[in-house]
């Protein structure tokens, strides 16, 4: 019998213990190859098929090569650690029944070959499989108007091979002189020296508490001043988690203990009192589960906010395709000729609402007023927008108002600033001075937004009638918008109406279109946002893998105590309550945890952005819930089996 011959049934007995390893691996090495596909694909690399969007993703994605190396020494030297530390009486058997350290080492070596081996094979395996499905997506995400096709890159194969052969192995090598064989009592009592009562501290406990709850406060006080209170925020509330796991929820145990109603109820007797050790044990990785989870969320949350708050923030300051507002009632030719219907035809794109409204201006007679300059439009047209845009119809009578302003671009700024609701409004319309009643000040366009006059007030019908009688025809504002019905496929459709606006403009016009600047900006921000994913499914690995590991590391001992308890009487049932338990609490206490320190990273976030962004974090915590969710099904599942309690 050799030591390969050792190694590989070893692997093949103590499969549960590898099958994380195994997979987190093979997963790491499918993306890193796919990547590289990508990269060296040669028409990636060629500006006259791809243009700049090529370099951009390129670049991308060489950094996420990067993130991913790094993550695999990390991950590869803790999971080697946690493998070598719970396996100290195996090797002291070994060396009892005559291994040198050298020929452990050996062993180690050998086993993780074969695992490196099978996870790098494997990985390609997938890589292959999957690179045209992402060639698709990528293409999709940065809108590239040609498919890129698919190859199988040798210098990919060559460098992803080399790569993790060279990382896994030197890892493996580096790791086997953690082995301590020298004292072979001292590893064979292993895990039989009785573990001391856990011990805490009622003032680092509170402390915890203190230190979390000032990090917290500072995150929704700070305001503006976020930017320099980010640092010692992170620093005590980092501090308050390391206490919350280490300190305070040993103590919370221990007062759950003496309350005899629910100690005595059950099997709660057994598992608090286990559950104690397992918290002590498992402090330190919960601690860091909890740390790296709360990053993995905000970094995601933080850059799908970003992105979700531009679109909507952008379309709601522009909810039309494109517009073209003329002064004067005549001489309109560029709508009159049809120009721009042709073009939409033309390119087979359906025009979805067309609109011709009649404006006028008007300022505010308070000249130090911040919203001076007006756009007055009547009640009956305001609806026929309204009901597009999917927003509330009004009804006003008299001298009541509704306003739409544009937000202000500074940082800090409100609607409420300038206008609040039932206040009144002096409005000077064509040198004729009225009093109107504001019902709502609202913070949005109806209308595309226009720099030189931002806000629109709607009067009712009757006023817009009295007050259209006196301005002149020549000074009256024509509004015309058109949406499609595939607008953010339309840009060839909108360049080209621009080209034909831009040959016939004149001083009174001004055409705007919201296409180009939307798709240009979501194509950066969803590239961020791929990154962003990838780098928060490389946290979601790890934390669960980490998790997992913790969890195995310890299943001869927990394994011995199912037994003992099954032969004073437990049943099946109640085992595997205590295991549902005691899993569970280790997969979700840290991921509760995290969420709600992400969750008040957000609300800073928020209050620097003056928008609510809770929502679409909360996109990002219901996905993270059902991958942990899933996760935590696996591992119990694979857990329950080994201690055979099913």
């Amino acid at each position: 019998m050799t030591l390969r011959s050792i190694a590989y049934k070893n692997l093949k007995g103590n499969f549960h213990k590898y099958v994380m390893y195994y997979l987190s691996n093979t997963l790491v090495v499918m993306v890193f190859f796919i990547f590289a596909n990508f990269i060296f694909n040669p028409a990636v690399s060629d500006i006259k098929y791809m243009g700049t969007k090529g370099a951009l993703a390129t670049n991308a994605l060489i950094v996420c090569e990067f993130v991913i190396i790094v993550f695999s020494i990390f991950f590869t030297s803790y999971s080697n650690s946690s493998f070598l530390k719970s396996r100290e009486k195996e090797f002291g058997l070994l060396s009892m029944f005559g291994m040198t350290k050298s020929q452990v080492r050996r062993y180690v070596i050998y086993e993780n070959m074969i695992v490196s081996l099978i996870s790098v094979a494997t990985g390609l395996g997938f890589g292959i499989l999957f690179s045209k499905l992402f060639f698709m997506a990528i293409s999709a995400i940065i809108a590239l108007n040609v498919e890129i096709p698919f190859i199988v890159s040798i210098k990919a194969l060559i460098i992803t091979i080399f790569s993790f052969l060279l990382l896994f192995q030197g890892v493996n090598y580096i790791s086997s002189f953690r082995i301590k064989n020298n004292n072979i009592i001292e590893l064979l009592k292993g895990a039989r020296v009785p573990k001391p009562i856990p011990k805490f501290s009622i003032l680092k406990a509170i402390l915890s508490i203190l230190l979390i709850g000032s990090g917290y406060g500072m995150a929704v006080f700070s305001g503006m001043a976020i930017i320099v209170t980010m640092i010692p925020i992170v620093i005590v509330t980092v501090a308050g988690t390391y206490f919350l796991f280490t300190q305070f929820s040993i103590l919370i145990t221990e007062k759950l203990k003496k309350n005899n109603r629910l100690f005595y109820n059950g099997v709660n007797m057994i598992t608090l009192s286990q559950i104690i050790y397992k918290l002590k044990d498992n402090a330190k990785v919960l601690f860091i589960v909890a740390v790296s989870g709360a990053v993995a969320l905000t970094a995601s949350g933080t850059v799908y906010s970003v992105q979700q708050g531009f679109a909507s923030g952008f379309l709601s300051e522009n909810p039309h395709d494109i517009s073209i507002l003329e002064r004067g009632l005549t001489s309109h030719n560029v709508i009159e000729s049809g120009k721009v219907e042709e073009i939409a035809k033309k390119n087979n794109e359906e025009v979805k609402y067309k609109n011709e409204i009649v404006l006028f201006d008007a300022k505010n007679n308070d000249i130090n007023h911040p919203a001076h300059s007006f756009y007055v439009m009547s009640n009956s047209d305001f609806n026929i927008l309204a009901k597009q845009q999917r927003k509330k119809n009004i009804d006003l009578d008299g001298k009541e108002a509704l306003i739409y302003k544009y937000k202000d671009k500074t940082i800090g700024s409100n609607v409420k600033d300038s206008f609040i609701d039932d206040s009144t409004l002096s409005l000077n319309v064509n040198d004729n001075v009225e009093s109107y009643d504001i019902v709502k000040a609202i913070n949005e366009g109806v209308i595309n937004l226009n720099y030189k006059t931002p806000n629109v007030i709607v009067v009712s019908d009757g006023e817009y009638s009295q007050l259209n009688k006196s301005i002149p025809e020549n000074e009256k504002v024509v509004y015309y918008s058109y949406n499609f019905k595939n607008w953010k496929q339309s840009i060839n459709t909108v360049n080209e109406i621009a080209e034909f606006i831009d040959e016939k403009d004149i001083e009174a016009r001004h055409f705007k279109e919201r296409v180009t600047n939307y798709n240009a900006v979501m194509e950066q921000t969803t590239l961020m946002l791929f990154i962003g994913a990838f780098i928060a499914i490389l946290f979601f690995i790890a934390t669960g893998s980490i998790i997992y590991f913790k969890l195995f590391n310890e299943i001869q001992k927990d394994k011995q105590e199912f037994i003992s308890l099954k032969k004073i009487g437990m049943t099946d049932g109640e085992m595997k309550k205590i295991i549902n338990i005691q899993t569970l609490l280790v997969f979700f206490l840290p991921f509760i945890v995290a969420v709600i320190h992400a969750l008040f990273a957000i609300k800073a976030l928020s209050n620097l952005l003056m928008q609510s962004l809770y929502l679409y974090l909360l996109v990002i915590v219901a996905i993270y819930f059902v991958l942990q969710f899933a996760y935590y099904i696996f591992a119990k599942a694979m857990y329950a089996r080994q201690v055979k309690t099913f």
